[in-house]
């Protein structure tokens, strides 16, 4: 993976500061933009499979979604889009526990 290039804030601790490129990167997926939805609306920490159970629910448009898409949900966010999104410095992914120790996410780490 690449390593990426930002820089904490001073207005928000643990914010980081996205280039124009990364920001694109993040956002270009309807998943990785679900998973931003729910880590910035619910407190942190998250378990893999609550979290994948959130994005699964606004994906599908359901109220419980099926235990197969949540485990498909489960693995695309485990080694895609988590991996990506912990190297921008948005969340704090530990994937030995899956879990989210910490979401630094919000519309203003999106800005320019």
């Amino acid at each position: 993976m690449t390593q990426s290039t930002y820089e904490n804030t001073e207005t928000q601790p643990g914010a980081t500061e996205l280039t124009e490129s990364e920001r694109f990167r993040l956002l270009a997926v309807e998943r990785r933009r679900d998973t931003l939805a729910v880590v910035t609306d619910r407190p942190a920490p998250f378990e893999l499979t609550d979290l994948a159970t959130a994005v699964a629910t606004r994906e599908r448009d359901v109220e419980t979604p099926a235990e197969e898409t949540v485990e498909e949900v489960a693995v695309s966010l485990h080694h895609v889009h988590l991996p990506l999104m912990d190297d921008l410095g948005i969340i704090d992914y530990v994937p030995d526990t899956n879990r989210l120790e910490a979401c630094y996410a919000s519309p203003d780490v999106l800005s320019h």
